[in-house]
């Protein structure tokens, strides 16, 4: 793993992380809103990385979102190109809630798809070994990190390869997400460490 470690280091002395990669995954279903978004995301947090914007997936469908947001929903991911701290994330998400009403404000909808909810911003992490998602839902398995905001393990590395929990999202099980995922911690490897895996 990578940390940044005191000279001086004797065991005893807590080791600082360091940044990793920031991450939005972004469903609606108004995927013509993907563009607005994106240039949203860039003015708040900075750019967006030139591979930093996944293809459109298809969202699973659930009982849950299709209550709030209707069906057929299409999912993208924007990776920003400068690295975040990973004590960030709490922060980030609150931003992200906010950019949503202000889009959902933005966009009367259409009298043939009213939805209480036009648009999902979830930001995440990706560091060395894992995949960190931030909610406003509280679950056994997430952590507490402040201001209405938890946090949770959803992917972790290992033997070469992303593997999901029982808690893990349906949809980031899958390995479209998890090639996408791995070019980023590939290059985090890279850029912070200076050495491939």
């Amino acid at each position: 793993m990578l940390y940044e470690r005191n000279p001086s280091y004797n065991g005893h002395m807590p080791r600082r992380a360091p940044p990793a990669y920031l991450f939005f995954g972004v469903f609606t279903g108004f995927p013509a809103l993907f563009p607005e978004v994106r240039a949203l995301i860039e003015a708040r947090f900075g750019a967006i990385h030139p591979e930093g914007e996944s293809p459109t997936f298809d969202f699973p469908e659930t009982r849950s979102y299709a209550r709030s947001m209707g069906s057929g929903l299409r999912r993208k991911f924007f990776i920003l190109e400068r690295l975040w701290p990973q004590d960030g994330l709490a922060a980030v998400k609150q931003t992200a809630r906010d950019m949503e009403e202000a889009i959902g404000l933005g966009h009367p909808r259409p009298l043939d798809r009213a939805v209480d909810r036009v648009m999902n911003i979830d930001p995440g992490i990706i560091n060395d070994c894992r995949v960190i998602l931030a909610s406003t839902k509280d679950y056994a398995h997430r952590i507490y990190r402040g201001d209405g905001i938890w946090e949770e393990i959803s992917l972790v590395f290992q033997h070469g390869a992303y593997r999901s929990h029982p808690w893990t999202y349906p949809d980031f099980r899958r390995d479209t997400y998890h090639a996408f995922f791995a070019r980023f911690r590939q290059k985090l490897l890279t850029n912070v460490q200076g050495t491939a895996p």
